[in-house]
């Protein structure tokens, strides 16, 4: 049986937008009511549009109404903790809906985002003319003194007078919404009006996408890492999240190092790692697992596919990035002996990077090619080695294709004895299966993977009993 103060969560996503509309309109009827209350005293004393537009100064030397008024600043009212209490509310709501999975948009969106409070809301009343008409004649007249004009969305400024209670409040929040925000940047937001205007008069839309996002019956939170993969910069890439991962075949000296590593970023560290390994020996493979298990999304960055006049564009997207895990792979040219970029420049974004939540992956090649100062630097430093013969053979069943029928005499035991990476059984495993639906074989044989090792490591031979062993078997 429920407590009195358990949290009920709510039926679908409809009846949360409901909730979330509520709260919007009982702060624009505040507004209102303080706006009409303004206007009418203005308007009691006015006598010229001059008076109308110096109220803000004389309204602190003449009492209205009987109101005191002031020299200097109003004295600041007593702070009301209701809208704390109605904030922790909503979210134990919310938490108890996920819990039953009752999928909402727009916490699945601000969550997966990293989105802030005032985001979040900022997406909300630029949703709210498209469910209800009656919003955009509130922001015209909050915004024009009328309800006729033709501008039905909130502007910058409209946005920031409602969500903000106070200046610090005002300065934090305004970067967030202009045309360098994530808002934008994501692609979550645009602008209705042109841009020979000034930040606070523009008018805020959301991208169509989104608004169908956020109105669905049953919101696939699949959608929303479009948003953050179009954001990121050519170098930048998003790999979506799996359901599962396979498990890491490592030593278990390693795999012990990773479960540290993952018990350690849910706390205030936010550990900086240096991986190392040969090519294929899995540093993104790894990089995928951790981020899975801590249910963070993944951003690769690759150097080798930078210049250094990308750096200032590049710096740009890795700060509008949300907590989450970031592999850096080829760091040599941030890290290494003969860097490209300043070690001071890499520092300072390296400590403003650790300010959030997450964790920053460096890979690189061989070790001794990262300067001791920065292995130094490090929280940690995990080297992947070549797989071993058991490990190969693990690989192996690892990566041919579940959906693929195997031939019952594959000879694991050779597969297993070539000194390959887990990054060259992998391309070795795709091309033989692509072999083998090429000819439409009924099972994948071992002269597929025989013709696959002669394209991509001609100099690995073949046994040749172990192939003329299964030709000879059906």
């Amino acid at each position: 049986m429920s407590t009195p103060h358990e949290a009920l969560p709510f039926i679908d996503n409809w009846a949360y937008l409901k909730t979330e509309l509520a709260w919007l309109d009982r702060l624009l009827m505040v507004a209102m009511s303080r706006q009409k209350r303004e206007i009418e005293e203005v308007d009691d004393f006015a006598i010229s549009d001059q008076d109308r537009v110096t109220s803000h100064w004389w309204k602190g030397i003449v009492s209205l109404n009987g109101k005191p008024g002031y020299d200097h600043a109003r004295p600041p009212k007593a702070a009301a903790n209701r809208g704390a209490n109605y904030a922790q509310h909503l979210e134990a709501r919310i938490q108890a809906s996920q819990q039953q999975g009752v999928s909402l948009a727009l916490p699945q969106l601000r969550d997966q985002l990293q989105l802030s409070a005032f985001e979040k809301n900022v997406i909300l009343m630029a949703l709210a003319p498209e469910i209800n008409q009656r919003f955009g004649r509130l922001y015209g007249y909050l915004q024009y003194q009328h309800d006729e004009s033709e501008w039905d969305l909130p502007t910058v400024d409209l946005c920031l007078r409602l969500l903000c209670r106070n200046d610090q409040e005002w300065r934090q929040a305004r970067p967030m919404i202009a045309p360098s925000g994530r808002l934008v940047s994501l692609g979550l937001v645009e602008w209705a009006s042109t841009e020979d205007t000034t930040l606070l008069s523009r008018h805020l839309r959301l991208a169509e996408p989104l608004t169908t996002y956020l109105l669905s019956e049953n919101p696939d939170p699949s959608q929303i890492q479009s948003w953050l993969t179009a954001a990121l910069a050519p170098p930048l890439q998003a790999l979506p999240p799996t359901e599962a991962e396979p498990p890491l075949v490592l030593p278990d000296p390693v795999i012990s190092q990773l479960d540290t590593l993952c018990a350690l970023v849910p706390s205030e560290a936010h550990p900086v790692v240096l991986l190392t390994g040969d090519k294929g020996t899995g540093k993104t493979q790894t990089a995928r697992w951790i981020a899975h298990r801590l249910g963070l999304p993944l951003t690769v960055l690759d150097l080798a596919a930078t210049t250094e006049a990308d750096y200032e564009t590049l710096f740009a997207a890795l700060a509008a990035l949300p907590p989450g895990v970031l592999l850096i792979k080829n760091s040599q040219p941030w890290l290494g002996r003969t860097p490209i970029l300043e070690s001071a420049l890499v520092e300072q974004w390296l400590t403003q990077r650790q300010s959030q939540p997450g964790l920053t992956l460096f890979a690189a090649h061989p070790l001794h090619s990262i300067k001791l100062a920065w292995r130094q630097r490090c929280d940690g430093v995990i080297g992947l080695p070549m797989p071993t013969a058991t490990a190969r053979k693990t690989l192996w069943k690892q990566a041919l294709p579940a959906d693929l029928p195997l031939h019952r005499n594959l000879p694991w035991t050779t597969l297993a004895q070539f000194p390959l990476s887990g990054g060259d059984i992998q391309t070795l495993a795709h091309t033989a299966a692509a072999l083998a639906r090429q000819d439409q074989s009924p099972s994948l044989m071992a002269t597929h993977l025989q013709q696959a090792l002669a394209l991509h490591h001609p100099r690995l031979k073949w046994p040749k009993t172990t192939q003329s062993s299964q030709s000879t078997k059906p």
